[in-house]
């Protein structure tokens, strides 16, 4: 049994320093956030925790609101034009995001077949897509959050209405225990729903019940690569603090001791320093989009083109025989 990881993530680097148009879709797609899916289960974890809170609020919100409303002409203008604006710009950003999403995946297939093209025409080929994907993306969310909102809000806010604690701490476990795996488990078959959307040229439903049997049967393979990708953004993080503060640090004590001399000057001296610093930070958020989607991308390719895929555990205990049987031989 071949390494599988080692192929698919060395590819996916060799793909990422050799097509450099990728970078800019990577930058727009890191806006759907780096990390994987156990970053996106961070961050339901984090929903969790504050849905006792959000209840409360929104019930004292429910509570206190007034019918009554005393705006003038003028700010209900600016008000209604400030909204159209930024709902403007959060459209463009949602299509960005996801047609470059969707060229990252086309453009890591196409440089897997040693195909070049260019930004824009990745781009178009992505927005193509856009609607497709976006709707994935939608059914993702009414899935995770429909059934917070509708199922375990509701079981939250009549449990904390008790006011008893260890039903309150039974309620807070049994939420994570549904959440938790759901999260995981859409967050994949969205992934892979993607793909099948982008390369195989699939409907919504079809593509997402492919998903759903792709990830059902690499189940571990799946969890394996996340876990991976994401350690290695962790270290990839703390790689950039740390050179962001070696870079800072001599600038930000020089800035103050120019300050006792020359008040005012801090700020144009650590100006530099932080703009390198920013500029580090979306290079390495465009990377690290790119090389983890073109990674995703090959695993993909190579569950559904490649045959049979073993884990990484799978691998290892299938070498447990052979090994008892060296160690006997040496005794």
């Amino acid at each position: 049994m071949t390494s599988l990881y080692r192929q698919i993530l060395k590819k996916a680097w060799l793909i990422t320093k050799k097509y450099p148009y990728l970078w800019l879709l990577g930058f727009f797609a890191a806006f759907l956030g780096n990390g994987g899916e156990y970053q996106v289960l961070i961050k339901q974890i984090r929903s969790v925790k504050l849905q006792p809170e959000t209840i409360y609020n929104l019930r004292l919100w429910l509570l206190s609101a007034s019918p009554e409303f005393n705006i003038s002409l003028g700010r209900s203008l600016l008000l209604g034009l400030f909204i159209i604006v930024a709902l403007g710009l959060l459209a463009l950003l949602v299509w960005l995001a996801i047609s470059a999403m969707a060229g990252l995946i086309l453009g890591s297939a196409q440089a897997n077949r040693n195909e070049k093209s260019t930004f824009t025409k990745l781009l178009q080929g992505g927005s193509q897509n856009f609607w497709p994907v976006l709707g994935l993306q939608v059914i993702a969310k009414i899935i995770i959050y429909g059934i917070l909102t509708l199922i375990l809000a509701p079981l939250m806010l009549a449990a904390f209405a008790q006011g008893n604690q260890f039903l309150n701490i039974f309620i807070l476990i049994l939420t994570f225990l549904i959440f938790i795996p759901l999260t995981i488990v859409v967050s994949f078959v969205t992934r892979y729903a993607s793909a099948f959307v982008v390369l195989s040229k699939q409907k919504i439903m079809l593509a997402f019940q492919n998903g759903w049997r792709l990830f059902s049967a690499n189940w571990l393979i799946s969890l394996e690569m996340a876990l991976l990708l994401l350690a290695i953004n962790l270290l990839a993080g703390l790689a950039l603090l740390l050179v962001s503060f070696l870079l800072f640090s001599p600038f930000f004590f020089v800035g103050l001791a120019s300050t006792l001399q020359h008040p005012g000057t801090f700020w144009s001296i650590v100006a530099v320093p932080l703009i390198i610093i920013v500029l580090l930070t979306l290079a390495l958020g465009a990377a690290l989009a790119t090389w983890q989607t073109s990674a995703w991308t090959l695993l993909f390719l190579r569950l559904t083109e490649g045959g049979r895929a073993y884990s990484k555990l799978v691998r290892w205990v299938a070498t447990l025989p052979e090994k008892f049987k060296r160690r006997q031989a040496k005794v």
